[in-house]
């Protein structure tokens, strides 16, 4: 992808990244889940350099501004979705019968007492914190922590919809505008724009100084002196 970094346009990046190389990092991604955090790492760096391409930002950008301009979901979490939307399918039997039948009782139907996570499934105990990343106790774990709304969905559908609640599309905006053009907005968007905010400083006349603290307003503010 680098090498087309600034020959195809955002969208087209976009496209590309996520329909031939993602699928690459999340193929059967359900069952080797039980990364070190070396690896998850690793994993993780290939893709933000992806999302670098995508919208342009050098190194420098911030994590969060970087997935927040691509609308990207950090791999450690589109794996726990996966592995949630299996296990959803195991247990309301939309799977194998031998992947349903791995599916502990809950908690209510093991005691007499009426606890508040009764309607919880029963942990499976493990012995180090690898064996607790593997596919069933970590998404027991997962699924306890969800809300009741989204472990009651009716549908597959519903609880895809409610576990991707709160996304946003990326803007149609963003996609506007040729490829150096959309590279200098992002960069902007993202706070990684090779104007530093300190050289934006406007002093007036009368002595005192306008500090503009946004880096997109500074860069299309005027550079010379305000009149009063």
């Amino acid at each position: 992808m680098r090498s087309f970094k600034f020959t195809l346009d955002y969208k087209s990046l976009e496209v590309f990244y996520v329909s031939f190389i993602m699928p690459i990092f999340e193929y059967a991604d359900a069952v080797w889940d039980n990364l070190t955090q070396s690896e998850e790492s690793d994993l993780e760096k290939i893709q933000l350099e992806a999302a670098r391409i995508i919208c342009g930002a050098t190194k420098l950008v911030s994590i969060n501004n970087l997935y927040s301009e691509t609308d990207l979901e950090p791999l450690s979490i589109r794996r726990r979705t996966h592995r949630l939307i299996l296990f959803y399918k195991m247990y309301h039997a939309l799977a194998p019968r031998y992947l349903s039948s791995l599916i502990p009782s809950q908690v209510g139907n093991i005691t007499s007492y009426n606890l508040r996570n009764s309607s919880n499934l029963r942990n499976i105990s493990c012995r180090s914190q690898l064996l607790s990343k593997f596919f069933l106790p970590s998404t027991i774990n997962s699924g306890n922590s969800l809300t009741d709304e989204v472990r009651s969905a009716p549908s597959l559908n519903s609880f895809k919809s409610l576990l991707s609640r709160g996304r946003k599309d990326v803007p149609l905006f963003y996609y506007e505008g040729d490829r150096q053009t959309c590279v200098y907005h992002a960069r902007l968007r993202t706070h990684c724009s090779n104007p530093n905010e300190h050289l934006f400083t406007i002093e007036c006349p009368l002595g005192t100084c306008i500090d503009i603290e946004d880096t997109i307003s500074s860069f299309l503010a005027p550079l010379h002196r305000i009149p009063f």
